[in-house]
């Protein structure tokens, strides 16, 4: 039985990706991830599949950047508003009412797959507007997470900056509270920057952070297989506290058994809670 070249190109790509920086995608779905070879064969002129294998073993860039585009780094600021408007008004209001209200100390929520930070930095804005609304002065310690597999695209939101076509998802009000002009376009002010630590982290990884009261990850587990959809989702159900909230993406749901271990809040904007009494998937 012959092999196919391409079959095989893509075989050696996954073992050096795994090999050389720990990088598993066999759980991505085949065709998502040959898409993505092939759009790299096409950006560095190579002229056939194994030709690329070579090319990726001699050159570490194309390494950052070939795991780059498998991070699936395309997000907006404030992406599907009408999304974070549910979300701000169904969950983050409430929890920064409830943890003001009983004298919690901190609040924390996970961007997970954060690419360039602008979902980030939109949760960022989404609490403090919050915390601006109820007109709170309060010792609420505000902790968000920014985790992705990209050290490029990490080191990118870590700047914070953002070209004039980058921000025009932000509202005019609070492009002028949360973000100072620039030459090279606009920055998050450093009250906003406080709130945020990027930081590298793959989904498929046990979470080494736990007691999230909100995770985000939206537009992210859509490409991935079903054993590594499975796998995130309970990854996300351990680093969550009791009664923490996760938000997928608008295309995204829970499946099989997965199913179980939260409950539906807002079913248009994939918003889950995690019961207060711990699940299992062998629950009836």
């Amino acid at each position: 039985m012959m092999v196919d070249e391409d079959d095989e190109a893509y075989d050696l790509i996954r073992r050096h990706l795994l090999r050389s920086r720990g990088f598993d995608v066999s759980g991505y779905s085949p065709s998502f991830f040959s898409r993505v070879v092939r759009k790299r064969i096409g950006r560095t002129n190579c002229r056939s599949s194994i030709e690329y294998v070579g090319y990726l073993r001699r050159n570490e860039k194309e390494v950052n950047e070939l795991i780059s585009s498998l991070s699936i780094n395309v997000t907006d600021f404030f992406r599907d508003p009408g999304a974070f408007e549910e979300l701000s008004s169904r969950v983050i209001r409430p929890l920064v009412l409830l943890k003001t209200e009983l004298g919690w100390s901190t609040l924390r929520i996970w961007s997970a797959g954060c690419a360039t930070g602008q979902e980030t930095y939109s949760l960022a804005m989404c609490v403090l507007e919050e915390l601006r609304k109820e007109g709170l002065s309060t010792n609420l310690v505000v902790r968000i997470i920014g985790t992705d597999l990209s050290k490029t695209a990490l080191d990118f939101a870590s700047t914070g900056v953002y070209s004039q076509e980058g921000v025009k998802g932000i509202p005019r009000r609070l492009l002028s509270e949360y973000f100072e002009k620039r030459e090279s376009g606009f920055e998050a002010s450093q009250p906003l920057k406080r709130l945020i630590r990027f930081t590298s982290g793959n989904l498929l990884d046990q979470p080494t952070r736990s007691f999230f009261d909100l995770i985000v990850c939206r537009n992210v587990v859509i490409y991935f297989s079903r054993p590594m959809h499975d796998r995130v989702i309970d990854n996300f159900y351990q680093a969550l506290r009791p009664g923490g909230f996760l938000m997928l993406g608008r295309t995204e749901t829970l499946m099989g058994p997965r199913r179980r271990l939260f409950v539906g809040i807002d079913h248009e904007n994939r918003i889950f809670r995690k019961p207060e009494k711990s699940m299992s998937l062998s629950d009836p």
